[in-house]
């Protein structure tokens, strides 16, 4: 693990001694931190906080492990204690009765007093209803004709905001509870707080995060098949056959095995031969196929097979990785394989190869320096559609404006326990979330360019993948609604982005041993299979996947900037191949949401390739 220590110190830009990586396992050891890429994020944000960004001694890291580490250890030891004393003490005749709720119909989104404003009774001024000292039940009593109450329009359904008095109504409108139990606004623990940093020091110590003033910004689709985008003109969906994917497939393991070939033997790549995947052979050889399981589900040592790059006979052979010394595989994924085969129907891997030679991103070009904000949904919680982590993030925009405000879907998942259980809606899902963007648009104004990327899961988008943008029908100059994935350029910023958990699925998916970081591997995977989803079949079975649009607009054939990732995985920053890969977190999170934001300076020279040196980046809890 010392290796892999020295080697994150190095990525953050900081050279560091033998006596600092001897101290540093062995506080990895004490402290139970199995990840080196968590130990030196850390200590990064220790430094920077306490320390003026100081560089790592072994006396900074004795005061790093009192100020952090051990006190981690008392708050866990106290909360241990606390817990074994209230079981002790807790009787267990006592009975826990719910408070009342003062109104009724507030698990219904609706406030009884706005509801009783609405209603005009016969000979009632309406403005003595709701003065003090004046009991509702005894004023309507006291007349002796009762009228049927006409009920007005305008707030039949009016929500109480669950969280924030004056804060926008991100919900929609219902005529069934829109939460399983109300909520009062009360502040999560550790908001506010940063949970990553990367970058330079200096950086992050003098980055502006809001924007001073307007910028002009382009935006520029890149993912594009004979100049068209996914969205024009709109395609069709599901329309590629059986014949259409194996041709798809075989164009794959010519144009990667061509790379491969290159990376592997140099010069004499047009002169090699691979032999065919069931060919008996004693001695090494190389075969190329496409890494497959013989069952549904992940690979596993005795499920991971390879399939020939002949089609037309589609030759299989079983893997044995017995013998090699590491491997990272997944199902979909172009390798060649080299090692023996002695009878044919299993061949035993010394070695596989899956990187090509990749060209790093071009450095930007930037006058001024840019302000981001990124958000993965879901944006409320999965019991309730208050929509209060949503509430939370304006919260923050209103005070902190960046130059762009990139927001990746679902936005209303269309698996939310309320959706999935026909919660019934007075308004459309698509009148829902054109309400949704009208209010985030209202809220922080025309100087931030948003980006809305959209999800295979909203309700009002369609489930395929790749999934086009959702059209709005009222159009904003700073909004821009893209499809799922995009390849976008910001005024010379390359940045992709997808809705789509590829990450989580490759992890779970994957065979690997003694391969090294997992994000980093993912991230690998994506750039030298050149592609947003390179897995094959897809993990999700919801997930409808057409090949014949992904072979078109969801290709990465250039490195980017900055990779956006959201995941189910803990949050992370990572430099892969000169990108820098970004997953922000859910901003609706059990343990607290979180959200990215990152700002990136004009490089010192134009040479500049380490993205440490000129983008400061935090991940902070909302």
């Amino acid at each position: 693990m010392d290796v892999e220590i020295k080697q994150q110190f190095e990525e953050m830009g900081v050279e560091v001694s033998e006596d600092v990586i001897t101290k540093s396992l062995e506080l990895c050891v004490s402290y139970r931190v199995d990840d080196a890429a968590e130990f030196v994020e850390q200590w990064l944000a220790f430094s920077i906080s306490n320390l003026h960004g100081a560089e790592p001694t072994t006396e900074n890291l004795l005061e790093f492990e009192r100020k952090v580490f051990q006190v981690k250890r008392d708050k866990e030891l106290a909360q241990s204690n606390r817990k074994r004393v209230s079981y002790a003490t807790s009787s267990a005749n006592t009975i826990y009765a719910p408070p009342v709720e003062a109104n009724p119909l507030a698990i219904y989104g609706v406030d009884d007093s706005a509801v009783i404003e609405d209603y005009d009774v016969a000979g009632v001024d309406g403005s003595s209803i709701g003065q003090e000292g004046v009991n509702e039940d005894e004023m309507l009593g006291s007349y002796n004709v009762c009228h049927t109450p006409k009920p007005k329009a305008r707030n039949a359904l009016a929500r109480t905001p669950a969280r924030h008095s004056d804060a926008l109504l991100f919900s929609p409108a219902s005529y069934s509870p829109i939460s399983g139990t109300p909520r009062s606004h009360t502040a999560l623990a550790g908001s506010g707080k940063i949970v990553y940093t990367f970058g330079n020091p200096t950086l992050i110590g003098t980055a502006k995060w809001a924007s001073a003033k307007q910028k002009k910004i382009d935006v520029k689709q890149l993912l594009r098949h004979k100049g068209a985008t996914l969205d024009e003109p709109k395609s069709n969906y599901m329309y590629d056959c059986l014949r259409e994917r194996c041709d798809i497939a075989a164009d794959r393991i010519f144009h990667i095995g061509k790379d491969l070939c290159k990376k592997v033997f140099g010069a004499n790549a047009d002169d090699y031969e691979l032999s065919q995947v069931d060919e008996h052979s004693q001695e090494l050889t190389k075969t190329i196929g496409t890494i497959c399981c013989d069952h549904e589900g992940p690979l596993d040592p005795s499920s991971t097979m390879l399939a020939g790059s002949d089609e037309a006979r589609c030759l299989t052979v079983r893997l044995n990785f017995s013998k090699a010394k590491s491997a990272a595989v997944f199902p979909g994924q172009i390798a060649i394989v080299s090692g023996k085969n002695p009878k044919g129907d299993t061949f035993i891997v010394d070695e596989v190869f899956t990187e090509r030679q990749l060209s790093p991103p071009t450095t930007p070009s930037l006058t001024d320096p840019l302000s981001f904000v990124i958000a993965a949904g879901p944006y409320t919680n999965d019991d309730d559609l208050a929509y209060e982590p949503l509430q939370d993030l304006i919260v923050y925009l209103k005070d902190h404006k960046p130059d762009v405000l990139v927001l990746t879907g679902p936005f209303l998942d269309a698996e939310h326990k309320l959706i999935s259980e026909n919660l019934t809606l007075a308004e459309s899902f698509e009148s829902f979330f054109e309400k949704m963007i009208t209010s985030i648009v209202e809220a922080i104004g025309t100087m931030t360019k948003i980006l809305i990327v959209t999800s295979h899961k909203d309700a009002n988008a369609d489930p395929v993948y790749p999934t086009m943008s959702v059209p709005l029908r009222k159009s904003y100059p700073n909004v821009h609604v893209l499809p799922d994935p995009s390849m976008i350029d910001l005024n010379g910023i390359v940045m992709g982005m997808t809705t789509t958990d590829i990450v989580q699925h490759i992890i779970s998916h994957e065979l690997a041993f003694n391969a090294g970081d997992k994000v980093k591997r993912v991230v690998n995977h994506l750039f030298h299979q050149g592609s947003f989803y390179p897995l094959q079949p897809p993990a999700c079975d919801e997930m409808s996947f057409d090949s014949f649009l992904a072979a078109r607009y969801a290709k990465i054939e250039q490195i980017p900037n900055i990779l956006i990732l959201p995941s189910d995985q803990k949050c992370f920053i990572r430099v892969v191949n000169g990108c820098l890969a970004i997953n922000p977190g859910r901003l609706a999170d059990n343990n607290g949401g979180t959200f990215a934001r990152f700002v990136i300076s004009p490089p010192a020279n134009e040479s500049e390739e380490n993205i440490h040196n000129f983008v400061a980046c935090q991940i902070r809890k909302v």
